[in-house]
C-alpha cells in the first residue's frame, strides 16, 4: 500500500512540475512567478526588485515594499533583466533580447491576444483600442489599479488562458524593424537591395525561428 502511495505522490509531483505556464487574465504576465531582476539606467544607475511583464502592453511591473503592484516607468532604461533574460525596450514595449551584434540586435516580443478574448461580446467585440481596454481591464485583467499582491495569488488560476502572439524585430542603426522578408526588404530597398536578395539565396532563413534570424545580424554589421 504504501510503495501505491508512493507511486502515486511521485506521479503527481511529475505531472505538476511538467506543466507548462499558461498566462490567464487574472495573472497577465510573461513569467509563472515575480522573479529577481534588475533594471539598468542611463549613468551607471540600477536598481533590484521583484519584477514581471504584463502582457497589456508589454509593460514592467515591480513589487513595492508594502506588496503592491507597480508599473515602472521607461524612462531613462536602457536594459531590463529578469533572471536569466535580458530585455530592451523598443517602440514603448518591453522585448526579449535574443541576440546582437554591436549596436544591433534581435528582439522578440511576447504579447497577449486581449482581443480575441473580447470579439462577439456585444460592446467589446471591436478591435482592443484604449476605451475597449479600460473596459475589459476593469471587468477581468488583473495587474492594474496598484493591486495587492496577495490578492492577486488568490485569483491566480481562475482567469481565462491568455494566447500569446509572438513576433521578432531587429534594431537596427536605432531604428525598428519587423523580422520579416517583407519589413527587411523595405527597409533594404535603397541600399544593399542586390546584397540582401544574394543574402536570401544563400541562407533559408525561418521567420519564426530566433536562432535562424539571428544570421542576419551578420548581414548588417
Amino acid at each position: 500500500m504504501k510503495k501505491i502511495l508512493s507511486l502515486i505522490a511521485v506521479t503527481l509531483f511529475t505531472l505538476s512540475a511538467s506543466a507548462q505556464y499558461e498566462p490567464n487574465t487574472k495573472w497577465p504576465y510573461v513569467y509563472e512567478n515575480f522573479t529577481d531582476g534588475t533594471i539598468y539606467f542611463d549613468g551607471n544607475k540600477k536598481t533590484a526588485a521583484k519584477l514581471n511583464i504584463h502582457l497589456l502592453g508589454n509593460v514592467l511591473h515591480y513589487i513595492s515594499a508594502d506588496g503592491k503592484i507597480f508599473e515602472s516607468s521607461d524612462k531613462n532604461v536602457i536594459r531590463v533583466e529578469i533572471g536569466d533574460d535580458a530585455y530592451l525596450y523598443s517602440g514603448r514595449k518591453l522585448m526579449k533580447l535574443c541576440a546582437s551584434k554591436g549596436d544591433d540586435a534581435l528582439l522578440k516580443l511576447e504579447k497577449g491576444d486581449f482581443d480575441s478574448l473580447i470579439q462577439g461580446t456585444g460592446a467589446y467585440g471591436a478591435s482592443l483600442n484604449s476605451s475597449a481596454a479600460r473596459d475589459l481591464s476593469s471587468l477581468d485583467i488583473g495587474g492594474l489599479d496598484k493591486p495587492e499582491l496577495g490578492r492577486m495569488l488568490q485569483e491566480k488560476n481562475d482567469g481565462s488562458i491568455i494566447s500569446i502572439k509572438t513576433e521578432y524585430y531587429f534594431v537596427i542603426n536605432g531604428e525598428q524593424v519587423e523580422a520579416t522578408k517583407k519589413g527587411l526588404d523595405k527597409y533594404f530597398k535603397d541600399s544593399k537591395a542586390d546584397e540582401w536578395k544574394a543574402f536570401l539565396k544563400a541562407n533559408k532563413i525561418k521567420w519564426k525561428d530566433a536562432d535562424s534570424l539571428a544570421k542576419i545580424l551578420d548581414f548588417i554589421n
